[in-house]
């Protein structure tokens, strides 16, 4: 009794959305009618139309420019971060460079090897070119430039490291503790990896040591240093005869290999989109010399490259930033654009033999009646998904959803005129008997081979494989896959990690990857640096607050230990070492506010150990006496295991510094690395909220338009498990949630629906029995379907193998998005459809054939719903009823 209760209020309920629809698709259907009536009578015209707005759109491109800055893209506006870098950039602007070495030995303490890295160190050091040489571009601490290694034990003096003995080493590593050279404490700890100590806990030997050489990052200097960096590399890669490995990373080193991959890739990219071209060719047209469309084919392509410029041009107008991530939109409209050509393509084949007889603007009206409406329900339904993507709160992503949204719509309007013109000139030409490359060149008796005239997909579709699905053993099948694909990967999805690690993005094969693995191997405890900022506070009568943060910090578990560096000690020190005559009067404790900057000024220009700390403090020398107005000290975080512990450490060290007593936001830590963990606190809420909204928008938009609930959720259900198949596949693949998986998975709702809802729509638009409408609607839609799916696979099927972790990723993602969504579209949702075999339809009549026809019981009578599709002098000579 309940399920028939249940079951009559599904029937109500389809009943009451029907009468609402169908004043939609009336509305719909008959727009587009008169749409393509007026593309098909006036074709030239609409094309010229459409370059004059793309056109006028596309000025906006003059302010054109893109943004690379991170926290502009991925940081949200509201996060602190935002203010701090920038308060940071405009005190202690980042002015280095740098080139950082690993030295692999049995033991790397050995003299032999202490003098091989002398060595290295040495040849580094020589460079000149005819500008700057070396010495002129370090940064220099306490006059000397600054490179840290053990080496600066001995204060890279050869001789006295030639004379070294293994004891001498053991003795002097274990003993000095301050840098001979910067007057820093030096902890050898930090320079060496595979250390091993003995009983006592001292150093007896280790497998590897670093080396960093940092340069002054100037404008004039900068051709100069990419140049010693570049002799740098080359120096390291050749290796050292007294040496097992030796590894080497630059400031360069990322742009260099990390983006001359993408650039390698993007040239696959390029020879991708020809061979979707090339296929795009052979599918939409056929093989003979008048009907293969390659001039159809390059119009369908142009209109993707006209709905870029419309969008980029409207977006920038509006001034919505542009980033990187926006190299993907072409793709994305490539997908979406190819998919709406082959529907419209075959919705012209699919014309009926009464259809084809009617003049061509008439074809063109009916073409446009019969695809206009399964084109806006995916449009529509991608547009409005990524509308509400761009409420998003990472700034790059809202702006990539911003583009694609006006990209969709204009690729839409584009696919229904512009294309639909062409498609009109190409008929005509057809028509005429015309060549289809040399149309000056006409055929007087021109005879199609029988096998041109063929569409084997649809026969297929049609003969064999819609036939196969609706069998019992094939639907149990097809319901076991589907649901063990589902459990696997709901298995892997919940098992998606987020995480984040820019090594990935460096070419397996790469000198740059291998010093990253290297690091790993042999410092496998190396966090990031951090710097902890404090702005314009009262110094003086803040000493012990200071002392007490500083030394929380110093004892926090996500601190490395020993590697905070602060002048505050050392200019404690030297004043509580006072005993000249000048400055005896200053040997008391605490000071006033002038007392405490003269004192600071005096140590830090007038000491050699000041000195080695000139880079930490800011000092206003407008006034008299001069005012400290900012400083910094300088530490290393433990190495984090995934996002979430790097931001817990980073959010643990803001704990102490905004509660340390001073007013909230005078201290702060910042590293460029922690604009990554700002992004990664948001990401993945943000990703699964937007895929919450895109899913959301897919049933509400299918279900308004298709008219059916059960239709409508299994629409919703055939994207859902598509997604899900895509992202647990990518936990099995190794992938983890970042910026650019957020990316893609958000792209999988526009590309996943369109293989559902064309299928979904067309079911319901089509008549006959249990069994005959998802093979009737296999054999019209389902040829576009799968050409669109699989052109979109060929875009990208060069990147398989691709050593660039972005572009393998992009590979990933796109073909499994088009398997499985290819797979739950075609296949899945055959053989989970209603069966209702009483459906709205459409009815096509010419004048002189009985007004009322009919179907089984059902009695059809004309009414207000019909649509004329042809008149002539005598009046109404073809029409279409709503039934």
């Amino acid at each position: 009794m309940h399920q028939k209760s249940q079951s009559n209020s599904i029937c109500q309920c389809n009943k009451y959305l029907r009468k609402i629809s169908h004043g939609i698709i009336w509305s719909l259907e008959t727009g587009f009618y008169h749409v393509g009536h007026f593309v098909g009578t006036f074709p030239v015209l609409t094309i010229a139309l459409s370059f004059l707005v793309c056109g006028i759109a596309s000025i906006g491109m003059v302010k054109f420019k893109e943004t690379d800055i991170t926290e502009k893209l991925w940081v949200p506006s509201y996060s602190r971060i935002q203010e701090e870098k920038k308060w940071m950039t405009e005190n202690f602007p980042p002015d280095t460079r740098y080139a950082k070495v690993i030295a692999v030995e049995n033991n790397i303490l050995s003299p032999r090897s202490l003098n091989a890295m002398m060595d290295l160190y040495e040849k580094a050091i020589s460079f000149h070119d005819n500008e700057y040489s070396y010495h002129h571009m370090c940064l220099r601490v306490a006059r000397h430039c600054k490179v840290s290694s053990i080496l600066e034990i001995w204060s890279y003096n050869k001789s006295a490291i030639a004379h070294l003995t293994y004891n001498d080493v053991i003795r002097d590593i274990n003993q000095v503790k301050t840098s001979p050279l910067y007057h820093n404490k030096l902890d050898a700890t930090t320079m060496l990896g595979r250390i091993q100590f003995d009983s006592r806990g001292q150093i007896m030997a280790a497998g590897a040591a670093s080396m960093l050489f940092v340069l002054n990052d100037k404008e004039k200097m900068r051709p100069s240093a990419l140049k010693w960096e570049s002799e740098v590399i080359e120096l390291v890669q050749k290796g050292h005869a007294h040496l097992q490995e030796t590894y080497v990373y630059a400031t360069r080193s990322f742009d260099d290999e990390g983006y001359g991959a993408v650039n390698d890739d993007i040239n696959l990219l390029s020879v991708g989109i020809c061979i979707v071209l090339i296929f795009v060719i052979v599918t939409l047209g056929r093989f003979n010399l008048i009907e293969h469309k390659l001039l159809l084919s390059l119009a369908g392509l142009l209109s993707v490259g006209m709905s870029i410029g419309f969008a980029y041009g409207l977006a920038t107008t509006f001034d919505v930033i542009y980033g990187p991530v926006h190299a993907l939109m072409p793709f994305l409209l490539l997908g979406i654009g190819v998919d709406d050509m082959f529907v419209i393509v075959e919705a012209w084949k699919n014309l009926t033999p009464e259809e084809l007889k009617l003049p061509l603007p008439e074809q063109v009206a009916m073409t446009m009646k019969h695809a206009g409406v399964s084109v806006t329900v995916t449009s529509v339904t991608d547009i409005v998904a990524f509308a509400i993507g761009a409420s998003t709160v990472i700034p790059g992503l809202s702006a990539f959803c911003i583009d694609a949204a006006l990209g969709i719509l204009a690729l839409f309007i584009l696919q229904s005129t512009f294309f639909v013109a062409c498609l009109t000139l190409d008929q005509k030409r057809i028509a005429a008997r015309r060549d289809a490359i040399l149309c000056c060149l006409a055929y007087k008796s021109f005879e199609p081979n029988k096998c041109s005239q063929k569409n084997f997909l649809a026969l297929a579709f049609e003969n064999y494989i819609g036939p196969f699905l609706m069998k019992t053993p094939s639907k149990i099948i097809v319901m076991l896959v589907t649901v063990s694909l589902l459990g696997v990967n709901i298995y892997g999805f919940y098992h998606l990690k987020q995480d984040f690690d820019l090594t990935m993005y460096i070419p397996s094969n790469s000198y740059a990857h291998k010093f990253s693995k290297a690091q790993d191997k042999y410092f496998p405890n190396r966090g990031v640096d951090v710097n902890v900022y404090c702005g314009d506070i009262h110094y003086g009568s803040s000493q012990k607050i200071l002392s007490n943060m500083l030394y929380r910090i110093s004892t926090d578990p996500g601190v490395e230990n020993g590697t905070v560096i602060s002048w505050f000690p050392a200019f404690t020190a030297w004043i509580r070492s006072l005993n000249d005559s000048s400055l005896a009067m200053y040997n008391h404790y605490p000071y006033d506010e002038h007392e405490f900057d003269s004192l600071a000024l005096t140590f830090i220009e007038n000491t050699p150990v000041g000195h080695a700390f000139k880079r930490f403090v800011k000092f206003d020398k407008t006034t008299h006496p001069p005012v400290l107005k900012a400083m910094y000290f300088s530490l290393r975080h433990t190495s984090q295991p995934n996002s979430q512990a790097e931001i817990d450490a980073m959010e643990d060290l803001r704990e102490i510094t905004d509660n340390s007593g001073l007013p909230k936001g005078m201290c702060f830590p910042y590293c460029p690395q922690y604009l990554t963990y700002e992004t990664n606190k948001v990401l993945q809420v943000e990703l699964y909220r937007n895929l919450a909204l895109a899913g959301a928008c897919v049933f509400f938009v299918t279900l308004v338009l298709i008219a059916n609930v059960l239709t409508s959720l299994i629409v919703f259900t055939c994207v859902i498990f598509t997604l899900v198949d895509v992202a647990g596949t990518m936990y099995f693949w190794g992938v983890t949630i970042d910026t650019a998986s957020s990316i893609l998975l958000t792209l999988c709702v526009g590309l996943a629906v369109d293989y559902s809802a064309h299928i979904g729509h067309t079911f319901m638009t089509v008549s006959g029995a249990k069994n005959e409408r998802p093979v009737m609607a296999l054999k019209e839609i389902g040829p576009a379907v799968f050409n669109g799916g699989f052109s979109t696979f060929l875009a990208f099927v060069l990147l398989a193998n691709s050593n660039s972790y972005g572009f393998s990723l992009f590979f990933r993602v796109f073909f499994t998005v088009v398997l499985f969504g290819l797979f739950h579209g075609l296949v899945g949702i055959k053989t989970t459809g209603p069966g209702y075999s009483k459906r709205r339809g459409r009815v096509f009549t010419t004048r002189g054939e009985q007004s009322s026809i009919n179907q089984g019981k059902q009695s059809l009578i004309f009414s207000a719903d019909q649509v004329c599709l042809y008149s002539n002098q005598n009046g109404c000579q073809a029409v279409m009823v709503y039934i």
